[in-house]
């Protein structure tokens, strides 16, 4: 999949809400012990990286991540994590070199996932937790079902977006649980993480997603003026849905697996 990562603010604004209060529950399940070293693989702007800071300042925080603006923002928010540029199918770290590898929806983004679990299975010690979370986009995501189904149902294109983004299944249950098998973790076990988040009205939901950032804003940038105004109308269309424009308020779900080296 492209997921295009080139400012910390256009994601912060969109998908970075989601990922702050995603992250909350994540480590609940976590359940780490104080001042472990810890990789947050795939960190992004630093979501998951600040959050368990907040509640370990003890942590030896590492994360990693593709996106060098995504890294700025990611040490701004923990001052003293090593925090590099690197591919997590191919992690720059030293066997066992952490008690827990976490990645928070980043898995599904990344073109070998099998090749990635093996990685935070070396990295991390023995009796050490690996576990990570991924929006379950099938079922669990009814505001970007919302975007996907109207997308596909006006243009070509729309079709195109949804079967790249939805083929492969990586939120259901099931999934993840077998990505940790396969790379020979133990103890697996998989839940729903799941939460709500609410809008104002429709141009605040919508707003966000026009800043050509993740998978969503690239999509409406590659719309002409024409279909991108019969998008946006039928997009109205479908948030409304017969009553008057306003507050929406979407719960979302992601799938968690976890388990042990």
């Amino acid at each position: 999949m492209t997921y295009v990562a080139t400012s910390a603010a256009a994601y912060d604004a969109g998908m970075g809400r989601w990922s702050r209060s995603l992250a909350e529950g994540f480590l609940d399940a976590c359940a780490l012990p104080q001042g472990g070293a810890v990789l947050d693989a795939g960190c992004g702007t630093g979501s998951l990286a600040a959050a368990l800071h907040r509640r370990d300042p003890t942590a030896r925080i590492a994360g990693l991540d593709l996106s060098e603006t995504y890294l700025e923002a990611a040490r701004a928010c923990v001052p003293g994590g090593d925090f590099r540029q690197g591919d997590v199918q191919a992690l720059p770290f030293a066997d066992g070199a952490f008690d827990a590898s976490l990645s928070l929806l980043v898995i599904a983004f990344v073109p070998d996932a099998a090749q990635a679990l093996r990685e935070l299975r070396r990295v991390t010690r023995p009796g050490g937790l690996v576990a990570l979370a991924m929006w379950d986009f099938w079922g669990g995501m009814p505001s970007m079902r919302l975007f996907a189904d109207t997308a596909a149902a006006l243009f070509p294109s729309g079709v195109a977006w949804r079967e790249k983004h939805y083929a492969k299944l990586v939120g259901q249950p099931g999934q993840l649980g077998a990505l940790l098998e396969g790379a020979g973790l133990s103890a697996i076990t998989e839940r729903d993480l799941p939460l709500r988040m609410g809008d104002a009205n429709f141009e605040a939901w919508l707003a966000p997603l026009r800043g050509n950032q993740g998978i969503i804003g690239p999509y409406l940038a590659s719309l002409n003026a024409a279909e991108r105004a019969l998008f946006e109308a039928r997009l109205r269309e479908a948030w409304c849905a017969g009553a008057p424009d306003g507050p929406r308020s979407f719960a979302a779900t992601a799938r968690m697996a976890m388990g042990r080296v």
